[in-house]
């Protein structure tokens, strides 16, 4: 068995994991910095440009919170200050009521605006530190990350047993429920496109 030392150096050193976090981390603090002045944090802005990347008709909330692969407890709560600022609205869906929809405001439409000059002088100093070959090579990178570590997320996680197949007789035994059609997963899609 191995020592905590001896696997916490490891970890420390290799983890993919540990990199990105301290990477995300230092990048926020740098955007953040520059949105300042508007009293906006970068993560704020990724979800306002993530609904206004969806269009006129809104986003659902689960198709949001999937582009932005943030669960739905979290993104609720993220999205109450925005909704409160009047930067973003929340409805429920006129087909369905357990469904919310995102709705950019035109208060929020101008906060993009007003953030589009803090944000481009923050990405113009990041390509030029890491090179603009490098910058765009790192964007697909992480693109690719989040497809892979997102593509099996129904599925158990690695090393961890799948659970047990029930027997046809078990299965025969329930009544057969009514099938609902297959939701589109096109907004989520495009969401997490525009928010990596």
């Amino acid at each position: 068995m191995v020592d905590f030392a001896c696997a916490a150096r490891t970890i420390a050193s290799q983890c993919a994991l540990v990199r990105v976090r301290r990477a995300s981390r230092a990048l926020t603090r740098l955007y953040d910095e520059s949105l300042r002045p508007l009293g906006l944090q970068a993560t704020q802005l990724t979800m306002l440009v993530a609904v206004a990347t969806c269009g006129d008709e809104g986003v659902r909330l689960s198709a949001l919170a999937d582009g932005l692969v943030m669960d739905r407890t979290t993104l609720t709560r993220n999205l109450v200050p925005l909704e409160k600022a009047g930067l973003l609205r929340v409805a429920r869906a006129p087909d369905d009521a357990r469904v919310r929809l995102i709705f950019l405001t035109r208060q929020g439409e101008r906060a993009i605006e007003a953030a589009f000059p803090l944000w481009e002088r923050t990405q113009t100093y990041v390509r030029e530190q890491l090179g603009p070959g490098e910058a765009d090579a790192l964007r697909e990178e992480l693109g690719r990350v989040v497809e892979m570590a997102t593509r099996g997320e129904k599925k158990p996680a690695p090393g961890r047993p799948e659970p047990p197949a029930r027997s046809t007789k078990a299965r025969s035994a329930r009544p057969a429920r009514s099938a609902k059609p297959a939701r589109s997963s096109s907004p989520a899609r495009a969401a997490r496109r525009k928010a990596t």
